[in-house]
């Protein structure tokens, strides 16, 4: 069937880049996900549900090589702790199981996670008067249906990047991922190959795409062809009932839920940088502390 599909494709009267972007539409079976809703999404705001995300990051990352065999069997790191940070899962609409996750993390004083690799040319678009955000902590189970469910994810985090007045989306990304971000979601690539240094074999390229014209660029890109219609209606048109709702959730962790990932299920409080400790102390209070002292 996919062999038949990949024939039909060929469209010598549309440019090269569409064909191949329509091309690879219909191999991943893209289409067909966002046509039949396959996934439900939210944000974390429950413990539960940041163990299930953080839980799919460790799985994940650790079955391509990235992470070493930890015994919490967890993977997070601080920004998605920050109050304007959102954690998104997508769980199947028939099991109830995560399938994939991402988090956007919002420009502040703190940064974002690619300053890392990138501060040089992000701090460039910083003093332009941009507001930044960041795709990080991406992960799906391997089949199909929960690779493409990372769709649904992408489109409720754009959706709360323009409601915080976002400009531009940044990602680092893989190399060999690096064609679906920039053929698929239209990221253009700003950074150079770099290599993150607490990973194993981590290369990365930094990715960008603006917001103010999002839109028009997705027009531009997709209603060439029939089959692109539906990518424009999936992220710009469409409504689905939990858009309201979880665009107006409040807020991120609370404190409780900081502890405990933070203090009590991890030590990893006690290795963050001086500017995370400082902000998080404020934020979420020094009772966090105090709570670990007394369960000790």
């Amino acid at each position: 069937m996919l062999a038949q599909e990949a024939e039909q494709i060929s469209k010598p009267e549309l440019p090269i880049e569409i064909r191949r972007r329509r091309r690879r539409m219909m191999l991943s079976r893209i289409p067909e996900c966002l046509k039949k809703r396959i996934v439900k999404i939210s944000f974390c705001t429950k413990k539960e549900e940041f163990e299930e995300a953080f839980n799919l990051l460790y799985r994940r990352y650790h079955a391509v090589g990235l992470l070493p065999r930890q015994p919490e069997e967890i993977f997070f790191t601080p920004y998605q702790a920050l109050p304007d940070s959102r954690v998104c899962i997508a769980r199947d609409m028939k099991t109830g199981k995560v399938t994939s996750t991402a988090t956007l993390v919002i420009d502040s004083e703190l940064g974002l996670p690619s300053d890392s690799l990138y501060k040089d040319i992000i701090d460039k678009l910083r003093k332009e008067g941009r507001k930044l955000a960041e795709f990080t902590c991406l992960a799906a189970e391997t089949d199909i249906y929960s690779r493409n469910g990372l769709f649904y994810v992408f489109r409720m985090l754009y959706k709360y990047a323009a409601k915080q007045g976002v400009t531009d989306l940044v990602i680092s990304v893989h190399p060999k991922h690096s064609t679906f971000y920039e053929l698929t979601l239209l990221f253009e690539r700003i950074g150079p190959l770099r290599y993150y240094p607490n990973l194993v074999d981590a290369p990365a390229y930094l990715e960008r795409l603006e917001l103010v014209d999002v839109q028009k660029k997705y027009e531009e890109a997709y209603l060439p062809f029939k089959e692109g219609e539906i990518i424009v209606d999936f992220f710009f048109l469409r409504r689905y009932p939990e858009d309201i709702s979880e665009l107006s959730k409040p807020r991120n962790m609370t404190s409780d839920i900081f502890s405990y990932f933070f203090l009590e299920r991890t030590n990893k409080f006690e290795s963050l940088e001086p500017k995370f400790k400082e902000f998080f102390l404020n934020y979420y209070g020094p009772g966090c502390l105090n709570k670990k002292e007394a369960l000790a």
